[in-house]
Order: C-alpha cells, then structure tokens, then sequence
C-alpha cells in the first residue's frame, strides 16, 4: 500500500516537470493493474500497515475504482490540454486521488473524517471555476452547505468516542463499542446523517442533480463514480461498530429510502435534461443500496458492495455519453438530441449497453447486485416486495426512455458541422464498460 502513495507523491513531483497527460493516465491504469495482481494475495488482504493506514476488501475494490476512474478522467480532459487553466486541472486530480487513498485506506477515524470533509474541496473548485452555467455557484453553494452542515456534530461525537476509549482505531472500536455505547435516537442521526446526505439519502438529495448538472463532465464521473461511494463506505465502517445500537432505528431509515426510490423514480420519467435523468437515478440506486444496508444481513452489505462498484461504472459511462452528444448539439435537452442514431450510429450500442445496464439487464454486474438487493429486502419485510417491483419497474421504464427518445424519432434539426467521434472516446467508453461485464465472471473477486 504505501508504494501506491509514494507513487502518488512522486507523480506529483514528476508535475513540476512533466505535464503530459498521457503519463497520468497511464501511472493510474498501472496502479489499477498493480492493485489486482495483489489480489492474487487474497488469502493475506488484510492488510494493517501502520498505527493509521490498512485496507480490507471493502478498501480494496473502493481504490481499485479510485484509480480506474481517475484514469478515465485524465483521459477526458486531455482534449483540454490547450486551455490556459489545464496545469490547475491536472494538479487538482492528483490532490483528489491523494484524498481518495487515504480515505479508503485509513484505520484512524480522526484521519477519515479529515478525508472525508476535504474531498468536498476539489469537488467543490471543479463546479465552482469549471462549471458551464450561471446557477453553478447555487449549486456548490448547496453542496458546501448539505455536506458541512452535519460535519462539526460528527466530529464532536468522535471526540467523545476517544473520550470514551482512548482509541480512535476502527479496529479497536469494533471491539470496544460493539455492546458497550448507549446511544438515543438523535445520537444516532449524528453520527449517520453525514453519510446518508453524502449517499445522498431521499429528502436530503437536492444537491446532488443540481451539481451534477453544473459540474463539467470530469466532475460529474468523480462525483459520480467515487464520491457518493464515500458515504456507503463509511456507512459499512459505522454501522459494523455500532450494529446492535442500530438495530433499534434502521427501519425509519429504510421506510425513507424505500419511499424515496419510488418517488424520485417518478420523477426521472419527467425529466428533459439527459444529465439530469442520470443524476436523479444515482439518487434511486443509492436509496436502495442503502437499504439492503440497513438490513444488516450479511447478503446485505455484499450485494450493497457490488453496487457500489456498478454503479460506479454506469453512471461515469452516461454522464460521458451525455457529455459526448453536449459536445456536438450544445445541448443536453431530449427534444433537442432526438434521432441520434441516423448521426453518430457508432454511440447507439453503447448507449444501449449503459441504460440496459443502469435498470439491471442480465450480463452486467448491476443484474447480480440487484438480484441479491431484492431477496434480503423481501426476507427482511415480505410487503416491501411491492415496493420493490414498483421501483424496478421505473428503473427500466426511465432507462429505456432515455435510449429510446434519444436514439430514434425525427431530426429536431437539420445540424451542420457535426464532428465525429474520436477514438479516444470510445476506448474511454471501453474503459467503462468492459470491466462492467468481466467481473461478473469472477465474481468470487466481491465475496
């Protein structure tokens, strides 16, 4: 592990000197590689490096998706490589993947909640000094203000924990706090609402579209991929100390996100901004992983893993798709993009693969995760079965209206000067979609 951030420090330095994109990308598809032949090592993946840093499985496939993503960003931006401001884009992405390997491979719960606050900030510059419309300081404005707002009384409470007993090591407390916290229900939205708004959870999911739509197409993939999966990552690490405490309030939480899913499933079928639709159905996969999590079932937290991962994937996958089309018509609305396939017919397939996969068609690795939600949600209440079918049911009506009005219908107009695509697009394309469809057939790799 700590060749991996010295490799991240030194390609800092390597910044002062070199400012090819290339060897950027590069250096993180090598990281991603080198993290999957130490899986090879599987037997000894627990790994405890020092008094602060180590990584289990859940770590492990977080950083492997860190690095993966991060690569595909270098990717994308390199066509920026001429703008005055792309050395400060460059340096911003090492600082966030500096961020991104502490946070997941931190044991000091001091150390994660440090990570965790500061990965607002380079999320933060990205919507802020990169974002294409007026509304993006509102939309910063209220992810600063959703993410902070809970942040002082969560680390007031960790205090309290060191207070309690002189540790703050998540191993330690695992073993501490397992019977022995008393903890009233407010205590307990303390501690959990800093991850359930970073998830986002229904009612506090309003910034969420609205900085994804503001966010430049590089901010909406991080955000996408890894920076909502901070919130199910110190979900799984809280909810593991403190689980008999939670036992007794999880089922409000889980008849919100239940809730929630149905309703803003509802919502993506209104939707005319393409960025938009994808943004509020993150909103709908969150709402269920979290509560497959909230059951506490081993089969719970596993299928909630896996989704992490797909999720990840997908969604990074269409908010690039929607960034394809934005390049060429200059707009993201649905009317305005109609009749795709007649212009750019090499994006239809694998516009179809993404929004198959986003409702969990078979042979992607959203179909197991899902599969393994529905049966512990159904074992855990049978009646929620309706609820389940209803939100599946929307998953897919939205997915196949978002391919369908896009791809085909008549031309809105008649567009001029309309680029092709280039192949670096579809190999950042490949990039999302083939590790999608490999993994679910080593899936002993998630277990």
């Amino acid at each position: 592990m700590m060749k991996f951030i010295f490799l991240i420090i030194f390609s800092k330095i390597m910044y002062l000197y070199n400012k090819k994109n290339m060897f950027y990308y590069n250096l993180c598809f090598f990281m991603s590689f080198m993290f999957l032949f130490n899986f090879m090592f599987k037997d000894n993946l627990w790994v405890n490096l020092s008094l602060m840093f180590g990584f289990d499985f859940y770590s492990f496939f977080l950083l492997l998706l860190s690095a993966w993503i991060m690569g595909l960003m270098f990717m994308v931006i390199q066509k920026d490589s001429e703008s005055k401001n792309y050395k400060e884009k460059l340096m911003v992405f090492l600082v966030m993947l500096s961020i991104l390997f502490v946070l997941f491979s931190s044991m000091n719960l001091v150390l994660f909640y440090l990570m965790f606050e500061l990965s607002l900030i380079p999320t933060f510059i990205m919507i802020v000094y990169w974002g294409m419309n007026y509304e993006r300081l509102s939309a910063s404005y209220y992810l600063m203000m959703y993410t902070m707002f809970i942040s002082l009384p969560l680390f007031i409470y960790i205090l309290k924990l060191y207070k309690l007993n002189s540790s703050v090591d998540l191993n330690l407390l695992n073993m501490y706090l397992y019977m022995s916290f008393n903890m009233g229900f407010w205590d307990y939205l303390i501690l959990f609402l800093a991850f359930f708004i970073k998830m986002p959870m229904f009612m506090f999911h309003v910034w969420l579209p609205k900085a994804h739509v503001e966010a430049p197409v590089y901010g909406s993939m991080i955000l996408a991929a890894i920076l909502l999966k901070l919130g199910g990552y110190g979900l799984v690490r809280f909810l593991e100390i403190f689980m008999n405490k939670s036992i007794k309030f999880n089922y409000m939480i889980f008849s919100m996100c239940m809730f929630g899913g149905i309703v803003i499933s509802m919502i993506c079928l209104v939707q005319i901004d393409m960025k938009s639709l994808v943004a509020y159905s993150s909103v709908v996969h969150m709402n269920m992983l979290m509560c497959s999590m909230m059951t506490l079932m081993k089969l719970g937290f596993i299928s909630a893993f896996i989704m992490m991962i797909s999720h990840g994937l997908c969604s990074s996958g269409l908010f690039f798709m929607v960034n394809l089309y934005y390049e060429r018509t200059h707009s993201r609305l649905m009317f305005m993009n109609k009749g795709m396939l007649n212009l750019l017919p090499s994006l239809s397939m694998w516009w179809f693969i993404l929004c198959a996969a986003n409702f969990s068609f078979p042979f992607s690795l959203n179909f197991l995760s899902e599969i393994f939600m529905i049966s512990v949600v159904i074992s855990w209440d049978t009646f929620m079965m309706i609820y389940v079918m209803i939100i599946c049911f929307f998953s897919s009506a939205y997915s196949l209206y978002l391919y369908s009005y896009v791809q085909h219908g008549i031309l809105y107009k008649e567009k001029e000067k309309l680029f092709m695509i280039n192949l670096k697009d579809l190999i950042i394309m490949l990039g999302h979609v083939y590790p999608l469809m490999i993994m679910l057939l080593n899936m002993v790799m998630l277990y």
